[in-house]
């Protein structure tokens, strides 16, 4: 079998010369674990490898495999849980710290997906970097325009773009996913706010409309 085998430093020619205990079954785009020998075959290098498997969740980090943003995602994320913090409207308050503060497996998604396919921020952390950054500019906007709503400019930056989680495949896929082509983010995204809203006791309608035309 011929592979190719990549992580964050290139690309390298692999190849599995006879079937043994030592190889079980992987697909393509599969973080996998492997050993073999680098030899050199028409001046260039190839692995020839004895063992290989998926890796399990883990046991990798993506972002040593594929491209990453270039801050600490952890440090990102502290940053942004102190910008739900100052939301003073206490049912966006809520809506925020659901998601972004208390719900750890969105928290685990939205720090490690990108914001999209190829366009900006296509890498490991873009969501998380992008979100970040609307929010510190739709904060600086409305300290300029008191007339602005800050609180539901800011939950609304921060829910913006949260539909990209599944409209988008985690990587190293990064592909749109049927509901990604069937229905977009901004629907996901309104649709996910909508709904949990109503789960909020006494969140306004009218509040709870405004956010979803926000994104």
């Amino acid at each position: 079998y011929s592979l190719l085998l990549q992580d964050k430093t290139g690309i390298i020619d692999a190849k599995v010369w006879e079937l043994n205990n030592g190889i079980d079954d992987f697909d393509s785009m599969d973080f996998i674990m492997t050993d073999g020998m680098v030899t050199s075959f028409q001046g260039s290098r190839q692995v020839n490898v004895s063992r290989i498997r998926k890796a399990q969740e883990g046991e990798y980090d993506p972002a040593e495999y594929i491209p990453a943003s270039k801050y600490n995602r952890e440090e990102m994320y502290q940053e942004l849980k102190k910008v739900v913090m100052t939301i003073t409207e206490p049912h966006l308050r809520k809506l925020a710290e659901k998601y972004f503060i208390e719900d750890t497996d969105f928290i685990a998604e939205f720090k490690q997906h990108s914001a999209a396919k190829s366009v900006h921020h296509a890498f490991v952390g873009g969501l998380l970097q992008h979100t970040l950054a609307v929010s510190k500019i739709c904060s600086f906007v409305a300290s300029c325009y008191p007339v602005i709503d800050r609180d539901l400019l800011i939950t609304a930056a921060l829910f913006h773009d949260v539909g990209k989680i599944w409209e988008i495949s985690e990587f190293p896929a990064n592909e749109y996913t049927d509901d990604g082509q069937l229905l977009g983010h901004i629907f996901l995204g309104a649709e996910l706010v909508g709904k949990e809203a109503e789960l909020i006791p006494g969140f306004p309608k009218t509040l709870a409309a405004e956010l979803r035309h926000c994104i």
